[in-house]
């Protein structure tokens, strides 16, 4: 179940990704990793570095993936940003993507927010 939670997780980052650029955002790095965890994109919104977690469930079962971001979510998200920024001062903010797939894996629901 690993393995197939992981597949999903990474088709959602690309689905968000391709969502994201067409909204001309400039990726900056994927999956950015830290002792604390992950990031899934770091992108550039005009001059606003924007620090994105994505969440992508299969069907509606269990919830919506913004379920999943919770506040702990968050907080591990910011830590992560801070050690990415290394004390530098620039506007930046973190935003969400909640992905839906349908049983053929494709999305079927796109929701960007921004500044969670």
């Amino acid at each position: 179940m690993r393995g197939v939670n992981k597949n999903i997780g990474a088709l959602g980052e690309k689905i968000a990704l391709n969502h994201l650029l067409s909204k001309n955002y400039e990726l900056i790095v994927t999956n950015y990793s830290t002792r604390f965890g992950e990031i899934d994109l770091i992108m550039k919104d005009k001059d606003i570095l924007v620090f994105v977690e994505v969440k992508t469930k299969k069907g509606l079962d269990f919830g919506l993936p913004e379920d999943m971001f919770t506040r702990g979510k968050y907080t591990k998200v910011k830590r992560m940003a801070t050690t990415y920024l290394k004390g530098v001062d620039v506007p930046c903010r973190i935003d969400m993507v909640a992905v839906i797939l349908g049983e053929d894996n494709q999305p079927l629901s796109i929701k960007h927010y921004e500044n969670v």
